[in-house]
C-alpha cells in the first residue's frame, strides 16, 4: 500500500511539473508571436486640435484585447507623446502624417513615440512621422527636443517603410533592446538617425538616412547587419561600437543635404568612427567587423579610431576589422588608427581603391579636437597586424601615403601607390615585421 501511495504521489508530481512546463512554454510562445490581428482600430484625422488621447485610447484598446493594429488613415494627426504597448502595431496608410506638437510641454519621457519593457511592437506603412523640430529651451545645446521614437529594454521591434522628418533629437533611439528589424525606413534632417546603445541582434536593410548628425551611432552593441542602405550626413556615417558588425552594399556620400545644426556646416566628417565613450561604462570590446561592397564619396575621413585620446573612443578597444571590395573617392584623409597599448587592433583591407580629393590640401592635424598622427593618407599606430592586399592608393603628393609606427606586422601584397612623383610612398617605424610582395609606385 505504501508503495502504491508513493507511486501515486510521484505521478501527481510529474503531472504538475508537466503542466507547469506546458504553461511556461505556452507563455514564451505567446511572447514570441505577435498578435497584431486580434483587434483593429481605424483612426481618422481630427482638425480640432491634439489627438493624443484618441490615439492613446486606440493603442490601449488593442493592448487590452491581447494585441492589435492601430490604422492611421490618410490625413494629418497632431499629437504629444504616444505610449506604445506590447503586441501593438501602428500602421500608416500612404498619405498619413503623424505630426508632433510644437509645444514641448505636450511630451513625456523626452520622446514623441515611447515604449519601455515591450514585446513585439511595430510601426509600419508609407506614412510620415514629423517631429516638427520641436524646441526644448532646457534641452541639449539649449534647443534639442524629444526623440521621435524612443524604446528601452524592448524586444522584437519592427520598423518598416515610414519616413521620419524634422526629428527634434535622435530619430530612433533604442537602449538595451534586442531583435530589431529596420527596413525601408527613410530619415530626413534632424540629428542622429538610428542611435542604439547596449542593443543586440539588429538588421537594417534598404534604408535611406540623410541626417544632420550621425546617421548610425551607439556603443556596446552586438550582432548588427546593415545592408543595402543609402547614407548621407553632415557628421559621420557610422559612429559605432559593436561586436559582430557587418556593413554590406551601402553607399555613403557627402556633403550632407541637411546642415549640422550646432556647427552650421555640411561637410561629411567620416564614413566610420569608432564609438566607446568611457562615461557610459562600456563593457563590450568591439570586433568582428566586416565592411564589404561599400562606396564612399566626398567624405573627409574614411576610418577614424583613436583609443589614445579620441572623443568618445577610449572606453573599450577595437580588435579586428576587415574591409573588402570598397571604393572611396574624394577623400581628404583616409585612415587614422591609434590602437591600445596591448596592440589588439588587426585590420585587413583587400580588393579596394582609395583616392584623394583633387584640388585640395589637407594637413590632417585634428579630428574632433584630437591630434592625428600625420597628414599621411593611411596612419596606424599600436597595432597587431595591418594587411593590405590588391589595393590602390591614389594621392598626388610628395608626402608619404602610408605612415605605420609601433606595430607587430605590416603586410603589403599587390599594392599600387599612384602619387604623381617618384618619392618613397610609405614610412614604417618600430614595426616588428614588414612583408612586401608586388608593391608598385605609379605602376612600376
Amino acid at each position: 500500500m505504501n508503495q502504491l501511495l508513493t507511486k501515486m504521489r510521484e505521478d501527481k508530481n510529474r503531472f504538475l511539473i508537466a503542466m507547469v512546463m506546458v504553461f511556461v512554454i505556452a507563455f514564451f510562445i505567446g511572447m514570441s508571436i505577435p498578435n497584431y490581428d486580434k483587434a483593429r482600430v481605424v483612426l481618422m484625422p481630427d482638425k480640432t486640435g491634439l489627438m493624443t488621447n484618441k490615439i492613446q485610447s486606440a493603442i490601449d484598446s488593442c493592448a487590452k484585447a491581447g494585441g492589435g493594429t492601430v490604422v492611421f488613415s490618410t490625413g494629418t494627426y497632431i499629437s504629444g507623446t504616444i505610449q506604445l504597448k506590447s503586441h501593438v502595431m501602428l500602421q500608416f496608410e500612404e498619405g498619413a502624417i503623424l505630426q508632433g506638437s510644437e509645444n514641448y510641454d505636450d511630451y513625456e519621457n523626452d520622446a514623441f513615440i515611447y515604449g519601455e519593457h515591450l514585446f513585439h511592437v511595430a510601426i509600419c506603412g508609407k506614412g510620415i512621422i514629423d517631429g516638427v523640430n520641436c524646441i526644448n529651451n532646457k534641452g541639449e545645446e539649449g534647443f534639442r527636443g524629444p526623440h521621435c521614437i524612443r524604446l528601452i529594454q524592448s524586444e522584437n521591434i519592427t520598423f518598416k517603410e515610414f519616413t521620419i522628418v524634422n526629428s527634434a533629437n535622435w530619430a530612433i533611439n533604442c537602449r538595451k533592446c534586442s531583435k530589431g528589424i529596420v527596413e525601408k525606413v527613410a530619415i530626413r534632417g534632424g540629428h542622429d538617425g538610428l542611435h542604439t546603445r547596449f542593443c543586440e541582434d539588429f538588421t537594417v536593410t534598404d534604408c535611406d538616412f540623410r541626417t544632420g548628425d550621425d546617421a548610425f551611432a551607439g556603443n556596446d552593441n552586438r550582432d548588427f547587419m546593415i545592408n543595402n542602405c543609402k547614407i548621407n550626413t553632415s557628421c559621420n556615417g557610422f559612429r559605432i561600437g559593436c561586436f559582430n558588425f557587418t556593413v554590406k552594399n551601402c553607399h555613403l556620400w557627402g556633403p550632407g543635404e541637411s546642415v549640422h545644426k550646432i556647427q552650421k556646416r555640411n561637410n561629411m566628417l567620416a564614413a566610420f568612427v569608432y564609438f566607446s565613450p568611457k562615461d557610459e561604462t562600456p563593457e563590450l570590446i568591439s570586433g568582428n567587423w566586416l565592411i564589404e561592397n561599400v562606396t564612399v564619396e566626398n567624405v573627409d575621413h574614411f576610418f577614424v579610431y583613436n583609443f589614445k585620446d579620441g572623443l568618445w573612443q577610449t572606453g573599450q578597444p577595437l580588435i579586428n576589422v576587415k574591409i573588402s571590395n570598397t571604393k572611396a573617392s574624394g577623400i581628404l584623409a583616409g585612415f587614422n588608427l591609434i590602437g591600445d597599448q596591448d596592440r589588439k587592433l588587426t585590420m585587413s583591407i583587400e580588393n579596394s581603391m582609395f583616392s584623394f580629393r583633387e584640388g585640395t590640401e589637407y594637413r590632417g592635424e585634428l579630428f574632433e579636437d584630437a591630434k592625428l598622427l600625420s597628414p599621411a593618407f593611411f596612419n596606424a599606430m599600436n597595432f597587431n597586424q595591418i594587411e593590405l592586399k590588391n589595393i590602390t592608393f591614389n594621392k598626388k603628393t610628395s608626402l608619404p601615403i602610408i605612415n605605420c609606427i609601433s606595430g607587430n606586422l605590416l603586410k603589403m601584397e599587390q599594392v599600387n601607390f599612384v602619387t604623381g612623383n617618384s618619392s618613397f610612398p610609405y614610412i614604417v617605424d618600430k614595426v616588428n615585421k614588414l612583408q612586401e610582395d608586388s608593391v608598385f609606385i605609379n605602376g612600376k
